[in-house]
């Protein structure tokens, strides 16, 4: 079988694909995969890693109010329309699953048009704009939350999956993970705001280093973009040999490519509301405290993070001018009652879908051979 996976912009769109072709890979060991993305994306970068073919097509969003800003947006899509119309000819795939962000839109429409069978995988509980309008062509809509079935459109076939994670995810001791960091065998807290990071989080855990008042071991993960300013402000710097730095029971790192055991070596998170991000969390069953992003189209963010508010697994705490308090306050609670830390880690636990890669894996080999 061969599939063409597209999804781009953030980690949160590029690993659910790569997720997916590794499940193919290994429910199908002869079926071919190509990844197509943009090269300005990080998908560059990160899915030849992955050891997975790439492909690149010209595309941008519509970004902006501006007249200007959409015709270059709607040219650029054309473009990478008759990009995707020429790789789809040469690759001939016989199933295509777009992830989303921008260069999902042309590649699933191309292949649609050309009369290839096609799915779409929609992370957060709000559907994107450009998902809520593929789900009408494509044959199957794989969705995260529940919450979503009500708000595609009635034409969609929509299935409720999970986001799919990969299989290394849950591959680690923990004894090995804290190793890989240089941590200790103690509690510890991982900070993250995604694979582009988030400056309000990290501005957060750079006052609690500095205040002392948690006590704990972390791992903070910056962001490439804010990882300067936080050994700066904590007045430390880099570690020689590696790229990170370290400030007391405080290990710094700007990204980390082996996620799984960043996740593995902590035993609570603090992070943003991003659809793979929770679906990481729990799957593993990791208590979580969750300051959803108020940047983000449809506040989809803060509906994720309800979701898992309601189940128990998480506290959700707005952005704000009391964030700090609320979120140190909230840490703090969790981390001084076992019981309750037990009782969000099982709650995480059940609402987990650590098969959804597999399920959608299986989806389109039926999709495939139908088609």
């Amino acid at each position: 079988m061969r599939c063409l996976v597209t999804g781009g912009g953030t980690g949160g769109h590029i690993y659910p694909a790569i997720a997916v072709a590794e499940a193919l890979a290994e429910l199908l060991p002869r079926s071919k995969v190509l990844y197509v993305g943009t090269a300005e994306g990080m998908e560059s970068a990160l899915v030849p890693k992955e050891g997975l073919d790439f492909e690149a097509i010209r595309s941008s969003g519509i970004r902006g109010k501006s007249l200007f800003s959409a015709l270059k947006g709607v040219w650029a899509a054309s473009l990478g329309m008759g990009d995707a119309r020429r790789i789809i000819k040469s690759f001939r795939p016989d199933v295509v699953l777009g992830t989303g962000g921008y260069v999902s839109g042309p590649v699933v429409l191309a292949a649609s048009l050309m009369g290839v069978p096609c799915a779409i995988q929609e992370q957060n509980a709000v559907p994107g704009k450009t998902n809520l309008l593929l789900s009408m062509m494509a044959n199957r809509t794989f969705a995260a939350w529940e919450y979503s079935l009500k708000l595609f459109p009635g034409k969609a076939d929509v299935k409720v999956t999970g986001n799919p994670i990969r299989a290394g995810i849950l591959g680690n001791t923990k004894d090995e993970a804290r190793a890989a960091f240089g941590l200790r065998d103690e509690f510890t807290l991982l900070v993250l705001g995604g694979s582009r990071g988030a400056r309000f989080l990290v501005d957060i855990a750079v006052e609690m280093a500095v205040s002392g008042n948690l006590g704990i071991q972390m791992l903070l993960i910056t962001g490439h973009d804010y990882y300067e300013n936080a050994i700066a402000s904590l007045s430390t710097k880099q570690q020689t040999g590696i790229v990170g730095a370290k400030y007391g029971n405080i290990i710094l790192r700007p990204y980390v490519y082996n996620m799984e055991k960043a996740y593995q070596a902590c035993d609570m998170v603090l992070g943003r509301a991003g659809g793979m991000t929770l679906a990481e969390i729990t799957a593993l069953g990791l208590p979580s405290v969750i300051v959803p992003s108020p940047n983000v189209v449809g506040n989809h963010q803060e509906y994720n993070a309800r979701a898992l508010e309601v189940a128990g697994a998480a506290v959700v705490v707005r952005e704000g001018a009391a964030t700090f308090d609320s979120v140190e306050r909230s840490l703090m609670d969790i981390m001084n009652d076992p019981g309750r830390h037990r009782k969000m880690a099982q709650a995480a636990s059940k609402i987990g879908r650590p098969d959804a890669a597999k399920q959608i894996a299986r989806e389109l080999i039926a999709l495939a051979r139908r088609g």
